[in-house]
């Protein structure tokens, strides 16, 4: 029997759209009722409107990333040693080349986001492009490429909003947003419970061996997370709700606390050293 790759994040998919589907119609159920309507009814409205709302703001999420990071879309020549490299490895491995962005930071770090069919948006800060060798990014990008692959980055996206929905209010800004964030903020333990189990540090080292199944060589992505290891980092806009996007866990990174959305360093250049 062959193991479907896939089947995972799908799995992890509609139990993120079911959480947050009953999350959604359960209010809406109790006020349905207080309006007179019969249960049954009351519950079919509320399933639906639920749905709606978890399906409107899933498809809101890839957008939602770009926006909260301050990403840009890179200039055709102002990167061309990485276009050249994903041009070539999504060529290798069968899928559809993504949109690049930057993010004008020094921390060296990348993070890749899709929701359903949309093109993919590869995400790198300067100061990556800055600090690693050709190597080096060939490893980063492969192993951004294989989360595309296996569509977990679909489900992480998704998560942006549908799971670390408290925590992406509270980074944006505006009336709205700061609302918002205050309305949420008692869903914070469930929404951490709730990422956790539909993107789990399994995903990532899944990620560590197919990006090194893609290259070949899984020196180029060690080097790569070792020096980005050794570099000072600072955190970068976004990146508690987006946590689990990124190559390593931003906030990690730079010493404060992680969404647990990532396995230690150390521990993924162990078993890389061992393929």
């Amino acid at each position: 029997m062959t193991l479907d790759p896939i089947a995972p994040s799908r799995r992890r998919r509609r139990l993120l759209i079911a959480s947050v589907t009953l999350t959604l119609a359960f209010p809406l159920a109790i006020v349905a009722s207080l309006l007179g309507v019969s249960v049954i009814p009351a519950v079919v409205i509320a399933a639906a409107l639920g749905l709606i709302g978890t399906s409107l703001l899933a498809s809101r999420s890839q957008d939602a990333v770009l926006a909260v990071t301050g990403a840009r879309e890179l200039g055709e020549d102002e990167s061309p040693r990485l276009s050249g490299l994903v041009e070539g490895l999504c060529l290798t491995s069968g899928v559809e080349p993504p949109v690049l962005y930057a993010i004008d930071a020094e921390t060296p770090n990348a993070l890749i986001a899709r929701h359903g069919d949309e093109r993919a948006s590869l995400i790198v800060t300067t100061g990556l492009l800055r600090t690693l060798s050709r190597i080096e990014m060939e490893g980063v990008v492969a192993h951004l490429i294989a989360r595309l692959k296996r569509r977990e980055v679909r489900v992480a996206t998704a998560a942006v909003l549908l799971a670390a929905g408290p925590f992406h209010a509270a980074e944006r800004t505006g009336s709205v947003a700061s609302f918002l964030a205050t309305l949420l903020r008692p869903l914070r333990a469930l929404s951490i419970r709730l990422r956790l189990a539909v993107c789990p540090p399994a995903a990532v080292m899944h990620a560590d061996v197919d990006g090194a199944g893609i290259t070949r060589y899984p020196p180029g992505l060690i080097s790569a997370l070792e020096r980005i290891s050794d570099t000072p980092s600072a955190p970068l806009p976004g990146s508690a709700s987006t946590a689990q996007l990124w190559l390593v866990e931003p906030l990690a990174l730079a010493g404060a606390a992680g969404s647990g959305t990532h396995p230690p360093l150390d521990e993924r250049i162990a078993l890389m050293r061992e393929l």
